[in-house]
């Protein structure tokens, strides 16, 4: 299979650079796990029925080349089996029970039970490769480039992926990964644009602060979006560092709690 025969694009949105001025977007990271496991139905149900409107998930590939929804690349801390997911097929995963009797969950799954949230997909790094091209063909294949554009971003953790990734899919939408971010945060906290320039069109992450400096407040913010960029506040531990984001102007919160007043 060719690359050529598998690229998507997108219709054109000449808003894409343009940072949102409304309400930060609450994204629930890999579901509301209170009461269920993370990444599953129960978690998703449970974050869209206290008011989340985007979900946040991981994706690997199983052996046989389905797109399952799991962290770790073993299913150890689920399941308590050390086997990693890329040597398990998807009838040998569906076959676990994981906290509350719940099942691991699938691509298609997700994506048609909750069609009406936006998603973000992490791309874990081992066997990303792989994903990339089993999300390429099941696009394809299901005629759902239209609505995958129209709903998600992407994560990677290597470049070679994200290149890979836009070899079939040249307009998704992705953020920074993690080097990026920690280089334009601190090029922003210490006035030192050298140590990494921003891009117009990505959304970078950062956390509540660092070194002692809190980086969620409106300067640092205002400062990505004059170059066009967008933030996201990363797993801000508490309510009131939630709020913080909120008041700094975040055009995204990822959270693993509820969506803060």
């Amino acid at each position: 299979m060719k690359n050529k025969t598998l690229v998507f694009k997108k219709r054109n949105t000449s808003d894409m650079m343009t940072p949102s001025l409304k309400k930060s977007v609450w994204i629930s990271h890999r579901g509301y796990k209170e009461n269920a496991a993370e990444n599953t139905f129960s978690a998703f149900k449970a974050a869209v029925d206290i008011g989340f409107a985007a979900l946040e998930t991981d994706l690997r590939v199983t052996k046989d080349n389905h797109i399952v929804l799991i962290h770790d690349e073993t299913i150890t801390r689920l399941a308590n089996d050390r086997r990693r997911v890329r040597d398990l097929t998807r009838r040998e995963l569906e076959s676990f029970r994981l906290l509350n009797g719940e099942r691991f969950f699938f691509f298609e799954q997700f994506t048609k039970t909750f069609a009406n949230c936006s998603w973000t997909f992490d791309i874990k790094p081992e066997n990303g490769k792989e994903t990339i091209r089993a999300l390429a063909a099941w696009t394809q294949k299901n005629n759902f480039a239209k609505q995958l554009f129209r709903q998600a971003k992407f994560l990677t953790w290597q470049s070679g992926h994200e290149s890979l990734l836009k070899s079939f899919f040249p307009d998704a939408e992705c953020y920074a990964r993690k080097t990026e971010c920690w280089r334009a945060g601190l090029s922003v906290v210490f006035g030192l644009p050298v140590l990494g320039s921003i891009k117009p069109g990505r959304t970078y992450a950062l956390p509540p602060s660092f070194g002692g400096i809190s980086l969620y407040n409106k300067s640092i913010v205002r400062h990505f979006h004059k170059q066009h960029a967008k933030t996201i506040a990363f797993l801000p531990g508490t309510d009131f560092l939630a709020k913080k984001a909120v008041r700094a102007g975040f055009d995204e919160i990822l959270t693993n709690g509820i969506i803060s007043g």
